[in-house]
């Protein structure tokens, strides 16, 4: 449901002043819901509550709703952007976005949640036609192109680990904690990729670390410790996050060796093509 606000004298039916007698049109963008006018002055929904608020540089909304994701949309400074928040953690904001975009993320995370999808290893990063896309329960959230980096002052890679981490949190996942190393410059990269767990489990990997087989981890013969990877399988399209820290494989033709865990998320069995991502930083 669509609610658009007037930043005027009468917001909500509670007197605000602005800076400019011309009325600011604002949209913020809510789960469908019987909305009602409580006696305070704030339209609320159950557990729901929407203030609005006016600055002299203009007027901004605020929502807080801790079972869906909902969409913002904030004018300041002559600047206009949308934020989607999910609970009362706000996941991105899209510059230049009058709240369409971003209400159409909300929705994509609110139909996860209804189908019991929205949990963060259902939340996961992949490429698709040159550009970095979010994946939320099966279903596409949102294209993170060059353009779109840009308007939020970073790189692609920076951007999808930053909101896939933000998503996470807000469903009670962790981040993943990962910082690529500065050696490793962003790049592409086609190969074949084979893996490795049980009979490795436990040992030191060449990193000093313990080796865990279920952990999204990856080894490579060049490739610094730390360094951050978006694998993807040329075959069925599926991707997932792993970390070198690992020497190897020594097999001629393979590129990459990846844990049991993430040969699993990329259902290779044995051996596979792959395409990888170097997300540096």
């Amino acid at each position: 449901m669509l609610f658009r606000l007037l930043a005027s004298s009468a917001v909500l039916g509670v007197g605000l002043a602005v800076a400019s007698p011309a009325a600011r049109a604002l949209e913020i963008y809510e789960p469908d819901s019987p909305w009602a006018l409580a006696p305070n002055g704030a339209a609320t929904a159950g557990a729901v509550e929407m203030q609005a608020k006016v600055a002299t540089t203009g007027a901004e909304l605020l929502s807080s709703n801790p079972r869906f994701a909902n969409a913002v949309a904030t004018l300041a400074h002559g600047r206009l952007a949308a934020d989607v928040y999910v609970g009362l953690r706000r996941v991105m904001t899209l510059p230049g976005d009058d709240g369409t975009r971003a209400h159409a993320v909300a929705e994509v995370i609110n139909r996860a949640q209804a189908r019991g999808r929205l949990r963060a290893d259902d939340i996961r990063p992949a490429r698709r036609a040159g550009a970095y896309v979010l994946v939320v329960g099966g279903e596409t959230l949102i294209t993170i192109d060059e353009r779109l980096a840009a308007q939020a002052g970073a790189r692609p890679s920076q951007l999808v680990l930053r909101w896939l981490d933000n998503l996470r949190l807000a469903v009670g996942g962790a981040p993943l904690g990962y910082v690529a190393s500065r050696g490793a410059g962003a790049g592409t990269l086609l190969g074949r990729a084979s893996w490795y767990g049980p009979g490795f489990h436990g040992r030191r990997a060449a990193s000093g670390e313990r080796f865990d087989q279920n952990r999204m981890t990856a080894a490579h013969k060049t490739l610094p410790f730390g360094t951050v990877l978006l694998v993807t399988n040329t075959r069925n399209h599926k991707s997932c996050l792993v970390r070198i820290n690992d020497r190897g494989p020594y097999v001629a033709g393979r590129m990459i060796d990846l844990s049991a865990a993430a040969a699993r998320a990329l259902s290779i069995d044995g051996v596979g093509s792959v395409r990888i991502d170097i997300l540096g930083h």
